[in-house]
């Protein structure tokens, strides 16, 4: 009898996973809430629909963008699973956080270029941002905004957060705000800044649109995320995606 219970746990035991998130920088992707200790967030809720699906111990791993990126490199969590894309690298060229990425994408991700709604200087990537200031968000990189940089001459503010880069440029501390378009339109509401205050314009052909992918740790078996990728295939087929990718609009 002791020996069928032991097996029959063994059967049903949790895999474990170190769930790594980037705190108060990956709003809607990962979103913690500090008052009462939970998270939520599109990746996050992805996640949780696959706890759903199969046993899954999660522990969450809270921490800044620059020690999330250090933790990764020294590998202090083998098992761990957060999200990347193959266009990432870190500051040093190394893959980091994309290093091991799922071979399905959860979805795509567009940047876009934030001004004040009454800045008729800035048009696009061209002479009008000649020594302009760029607002960033600190120690994240955007592949393809290097060059334009350099090119024209500007001045780059980083900033900690979504808030602290639209406020910045509310109080025309900058120019323009680079970043995903899911975040800005996210902190925008949020933050219940008023929108009509900004223009957004869309700068695909400048920054290409990214797709988001989970990224997993070396410990993490290759059964589970051959199971992980076959399960992003149906959620992305029935819409479970869709609707999570919505509930951030």
């Amino acid at each position: 009898m002791l020996l069928i219970g032991s097996l029959l746990a063994h059967t049903v035991s949790a895999e474990k996973l170190h769930y790594l998130i980037i705190a108060k920088q990956a709003e809607p992707f990962q979103i913690n809430h500090d008052a009462d200790d939970t998270y939520s967030g599109v990746i996050t809720d992805i996640i949780t629909t696959l706890e759903q699906k199969k046993p899954l111990e999660i522990s969450p791993q809270v921490m800044p963008f620059k020690r999330y990126l250090y933790e990764i490199k020294q590998q202090t969590y083998l098992n761990w699973i957060s999200y990347g894309s193959p266009t990432w690298r870190s500051a040093d060229g190394n893959w980091a956080q994309s290093k091991r990425l799922s071979k399905q994408s959860l979805f795509s991700a567009e940047h876009i270029m934030a001004t004040l709604k009454d800045n008729d200087q800035i048009t696009g990537f061209n002479s009008g941002l000649l020594g302009k200031t760029v607002i960033l968000l600190k120690g994240f990189q955007y592949s393809g905004l290097e060059p334009m940089i350099e090119q024209y001459q500007m001045k780059v503010l980083e900033v900690n957060s979504h808030k602290s880069a639209l406020l910045a440029l509310k109080n025309s501390r900058g120019d323009l705000f680079i970043e995903m378009k899911s975040r800005v339109l996210y902190s925008v509401k949020q933050q219940q800044i008023d929108p009509s205050l900004f223009k957004f314009s869309n700068i695909s052909d400048t920054i290409a649109p990214v797709d988001i992918h989970f990224s997993y740790g070396d410990g993490v078996a290759n059964e589970l995320i051959e199971w992980i990728d076959l399960q992003i295939l149906m959620m992305k087929a029935n819409g479970e995606i869709t609707d999570i990718l919505n509930r951030y609009q």
